[in-house]
């Protein structure tokens, strides 16, 4: 693994909730990748469905795209000098929902957190579960914080951090009676546990960088759904472009 630079510690620690020493609305917020993937789903599901869950979305992060955008390219740089000399094994407790959308599309949408440890009881707090196991070729790009961060605020977690864009197959298997130990927030079991075995970076023709204009919108959208209101059609529609925009810039950053 290569060194990080400052930025990408940065990057890394923010995406981790290290926030210490930090206290704007931006590089202040504990849970950012909470919204930092958030952008990367489609449509505003995966937003609804945080916000049912007591989290909060940052407009913060739509307010500084400059800032925004350089975060997500230190966390695929950070990603790119951390590639994989062997394989390995990361496990994830994952909303049904927000996997359904990954496997619909067979491949990780979002950066991914893993842990080298097992499945953490802790990230249960999420409703309706299942349970991942990433299996991850030498060769994948990753962040594994323990050994490419100067000090791991928290090393209990073990984390080992996927990108975006890597494909996938998966295999279902059958819930053991360890599994059915760990519950969501409301004391549910998993609904089911898979295997996902990544067979590389997803591949395109040539795609064009896109500009990413400021948004107005989605600070807007945010903001209702914050507030426990409904947002605006208009500004819904224009989010949603906005995000497929920043979705085709992050695969040409990736």
């Amino acid at each position: 693994m290569l060194p990080l630079n400052d930025a990408e510690q940065r990057a890394v620690r923010f995406y981790e909730g290290d926030v210490r020493g930090a206290s704007d609305a931006f590089w202040g917020d504990a849970k950012a990748y909470v919204s930092l993937n958030a952008l990367l789903f489609e449509g505003l599901r995966t937003e609804r469905t945080r916000i049912a869950e007591g989290k909060r979305l940052n407009p913060a992060l739509l307010a500084d795209i400059p800032a925004l955008l350089n975060v997500y390219r230190n966390l695929f740089a950070a990603a790119r000098k951390g590639v994989a000399a062997e394989a390995a094994l990361g496990y994830r407790v994952e909303r049904a929902d927000d996997f359904a959308v990954c496997r619909d599309a067979g491949m990780t949408l979002t950066f991914t957190s893993t842990s080298r440890s097992g499945f953490l009881p802790a990230y249960g707090d999420k409703r309706g579960i299942v349970l991942l196991t990433y299996h991850v070729p030498a060769g994948t790009p990753q962040i594994v914080f323990a050994e490419q961060l100067h000090d791991y605020l928290k090393n209990a977690e073990d984390e080992l951090l996927l990108p975006p864009f890597l494909a996938m197959r998966l295999e279902k298997r059958r819930l053991t009676a360890a599994d059915c130990r760990i519950t969501d927030m409301e004391g549910a079991q998993p609904l089911a546990a898979y295997d996902l075995y990544l067979t590389g970076k997803m591949q395109a023709g040539a795609v064009a960088s896109p500009g990413i204009p400021p948004c107005d919108a989605g600070i807007r959208v945010w903001n209702a759904l914050n507030a426990g209101a409904e947002p605006d059609a208009a500004d819904v529609s224009s989010f949603r472009e906005w995000k497929r925009l920043l979705a085709a810039r992050l695969f040409c950053m990736m």
